[in-house]
């Protein structure tokens, strides 16, 4: 598709972001790097976005939780933009390799665990997208029922679904979450971001937690998926035994994972300050949104240098981005996804696909593409002798993801099991 589009349009693609609401998509490599690292003709702020700025973008447009103007790191420049990201940066670089890789591991091993004795399983639904969310609300001090509300309603943000209460929703869990840290700090990452040395107001704390934890929630169990489904459908990363991946050889995987199949596909948006000529008489006017087209200039980039890309390993994928933007977690995502991927080949003999590669269901958005699951059969393991998660304890809360109630546990099931049952309907929709 991609392909067709650059032979008709060029590498700078004329796009309808929604009926009536149009932009453009870049699609070329350099180019994306050029103007992604050029703040005097472009700009995050979508206070320029012309169409939302005049009233062309409906109230309930599922673009604006994604693209309206916000007080965080991704939507802001020069100074302001410094601001955000340093405390962002501070208060997850307070987060040490050793506790991120343990706490990582831990979780991975007790889902694990809950699903091990069957010799089958949703690694997508079951896996991938709750190891994030366990890792993320350890480490930024959510409890569990916050944490439920939140990644369901970005979930629900990044589909497209509900948009304006999804957003409502996210930003009234962060809101409790922030209260709950002035009342009772910890050592995590909210209470850091509320400490910080930038006096960010309690509004500017919740709009960095909503761009970081969200940024980490989906992209990352988008890469853990890609990266299994990479192991699997290519035997000859393994040699026929997949446990045998050595560290070197996961990474590199890795590494091709976010050039071949990265967890964003178009996204975020860029808006050029003046207008910008593009040859041939076409003009991208001020205020028109440039989605980043990270898969398809990777894709191109590729082909273009395939005989270079063959002879050495290359990290310079647009993945997380280019330019001052560029994502400040990267490196957190990518440690959880190898963790992942790695604990999963590990504990499960025998992992591979329960169907053909061509028979998985998708789903596609304007921001991703991901399979509706993932199914996998293994020889059936024994779980391991459960051991305590660093960290805060989750407790099981039987209230719904819409409501703010907590009700104390009414069965005897472990914390981790009563969460992953939930999360696994949750997830699925049902």
């Amino acid at each position: 598709m991609y392909a067709r589009m650059r032979a008709e349009h060029g590498p700078v693609v004329p796009v309808e972001l929604e009926p009536g609401v149009h932009g453009w998509l870049v699609t070329d490599y350099s180019t994306l790097i050029s103007w992604s690292r050029d703040t005097t003709a472009f700009t995050h702020d979508a206070r320029l976005w012309r169409d939302f700025a005049e009233g062309r973008v409906h109230p309930d447009s599922p673009l604006l939780p994604m693209m309206a103007p916000r007080p965080n790191a991704l939507f802001v420049d020069g100074t302001e933009h410094q601001r955000y990201r340093r405390a962002i940066t501070d208060s997850l670089g307070a987060v040490s390799a050793d506790h991120l890789g343990r706490i990582t591991a831990r979780y991975a091993d007790r889902l694990i665990d809950e699903f091990c004795e069957r010799g089958h399983a949703d690694a997508l639904n079951e896996y991938a997208r709750m190891l994030p969310l366990l890792v993320m609300n350890d480490l930024f001090g959510f409890d569990q029922d916050q944490g439920l509300r939140f990644v369901t309603a970005m979930r629900n943000l990044w589909l497209g679904v509900d948009a304006e209460k999804s957003n409502a929703e996210a930003e009234r869990a962060l809101s409790e979450v922030v209260s709950d840290k002035h009342r009772a700090p910890g050592d995590d990452v909210t209470s850091r971001l509320i400490r910080h040395r930038a006096g960010l107001s309690d509004e500017e704390v919740i709009m960095q937690l909503l761009l970081v934890v969200a940024a980490a929630n989906e992209p990352t169990s988008n890469l853990i998926n890609a990266a299994v489904r990479a192991v699997l459908a290519d035997p000859a990363v393994t040699g026929g035994n997949a446990v045998s991946l050595s560290d070197a050889a996961l990474g590199e995987l890795v590494d091709r994972v976010l050039w071949e199949d990265p967890p964003i596909t178009n996204y975020p948006a860029i808006y050029p300050r003046v207008d910008i000529p593009l040859g041939g008489g076409r003009v991208i006017e001020a205020g028109s949104p440039i989605l980043l087209g990270f898969a398809a200039a990777n894709h191109f980039f590729l082909q273009e240098n395939a005989e270079q890309m063959a002879e050495t390993s290359n990290r310079a994928h647009v993945a997380w981005g280019a330019g001052p933007h560029r994502c400040p977690a990267r490196d957190e995502a990518t440690a959880i996804a190898t963790i992942a991927t790695r604990t999963l080949l590990t504990r499960l003999p025998g992992l591979r696909l329960a169907v053909p590669t061509e028979d998985l269901r998708w789903h596609l958005t304007g921001l991703s593409w991901i399979p509706v699951e993932l199914p996998v059969l293994f020889s059936p393991q024994p779980p391991m002798t459960r051991t305590p998660v660093e960290g805060t304890p989750w407790s099981p809360s039987q209230s719904p993801p819409e409501t703010s109630a907590r009700k104390q546990p009414t069965s005897g099931n472990s914390p981790l099991s009563s969460l992953s049952n939930f999360l696994v309907r949750l997830l699925r929709g049902s």
